[in-house]
């Protein structure tokens, strides 16, 4: 039954990781999207269109950065109780 356990968690993990590429591919287009919306409403083409990419960009490798860190406290903290 303990096996069991180790299954259960590397089965979520995968499942939040294919989650998480969905999440980053959708912040950088949610990005170029307003940008290009702001560009196409203010007349200045490539400007806010970069800038927005950039930031969905940005928030996709952030989400990947707070999901790295998630899962290697969850390990530590998983070895500290098999340690013990």
């Amino acid at each position: 039954m303990s096996e069991e356990a180790p299954k259960k968690s590397i089965f979520k993990v995968i499942l939040e990781a294919s989650a998480l590429g969905i999440n980053f591919v959708l912040c950088v287009i949610i990005g170029a999207i307003l940008g290009y919306l702001i560009d196409n409403f203010i007349n200045t083409f490539p400007i806010f269109s970069l800038i927005f990419l950039t930031a969905g960009f940005v928030a996709g490798v952030r989400e990947i950065h707070k999901f790295v860190r998630k899962v290697n406290r969850e390990d530590g903290q998983r070895n500290n109780q098999e340690n013990k």
